[in-house]
This record gives structure tokens, sequence and C-alpha cells, in this order.
């Protein structure tokens, strides 16, 4: 990883880390088997681009070097596999960032390297290959949310299916 990619890695998992502890302590929704991290973030285009995983949801984000989305509204961003929806948010430690929803809440991941996995698959769809969209960690062989992933890439969910995460199921039409 290099300077600049640990140094947002950094920055990103302590303002969350943070945001956790004062602010999401207490609610329902988060998953007591996830921590914090900032995953696979690399520079595309003028933007720094990675998966933020929280206890809480796990999101693209996209950390633009000039003209930022403003603060709630949707724009569509072209990443090198096509185009995302992000919508403008800002924390007052790291200024004006885009996020794209990929999973709320966490419930369904067994643990922090599931997650991390569905990361690490989501950015190699979405980013040209490169050793640094490898996971740390061997995959898992067989099943898990990364085989059902790659299984369900084709498929297409309505709107509610992906809000319940239905491409991570390998039970036939859960559509």
């Amino acid at each position: 990883m290099n300077g600049e990619a640990e140094a947002v890695r950094r920055q990103l998992e302590e303002v969350f880390g943070r945001i956790q502890r004062e602010r999401m302590q207490d609610l329902p929704l988060l998953h007591d088997g996830l921590g914090v991290e900032a995953v696979g973030f690399r520079r595309s285009g003028t933007a720094r681009v990675g998966v933020l995983i929280t206890p809480w949801a796990m999101n693209l984000l996209r950390l633009p070097d000039k003209d930022p989305i403003a603060v709630g509204v949707v724009e569509t961003r072209e990443l090198p596999r096509g185009p995302v929806d992000f919508i403008g948010a800002h924390e007052e430690t790291i200024g004006p960032y885009e996020t794209c929803s990929l999973f709320s809440p966490m419930h369904r991941f067994e643990d922090q390297a599931a997650a991390r996995a569905v990361a690490f698959e989501t950015l190699s769809l979405l980013l040209r290959p490169g050793p640094d969209l490898r996971p740390p960690e061997p995959q898992r062989q067989g099943g898990g949310p990364v085989a059902a992933l790659r299984r369900n890439a084709g498929r297409d969910y309505d709107r509610r299916g992906v809000l319940r995460g239905d491409f991570l199921n390998d039970d036939g039409d859960s559509r």
C-alpha cells in the first residue's frame, strides 16, 4: 500500500471509528462482530475510491480532489467499469466525500473476513484489476457471500431485492 492510500485508510478508520463510538454505539442495527475498516482505496481519475466497512453499513466511497457532489445530492460518477450513482456527504475531519450504499444493515455477514472479501470483490467489479485489489487473506473456498455474488452478478433484482441482499443468496430465484 502506498503512503497516500495508507493515510486515507488511517484517517477514514479513525473518523468512522469515532462515529461508531459517539453516534452509533447503542443502535440495534450494529453488527457486533464487525469493525470499521477502509478497504482497497486507490486513485481512480480525480478521486480516491474504495470501500468502507462499518458495523452498520458497507459503502463505496469516493474522495474527490475537486468538484465534489453537494451534500444530499445524487449524481452519477464514471468509474472504469461504468457509471455509479453517489450521494454527496461531508464530515468535518474528512471534508466532502461521495458515498454509494452497498449493504445496510450488515447482519448477513458472518464476520469481518466475509465483509472484507465482498468489499474486494465489489472493487474488482467496479475498478480495473490490479495487485492492490487482491484481498490480503485467501478467499473462502466453495460457498459464502463472494461465491454467491459472483454467481448472481448477471441477475436482475428489484430495489427490494437489492436492499435485502438477495444477490448473496444461492436459493434460486429469491426476487
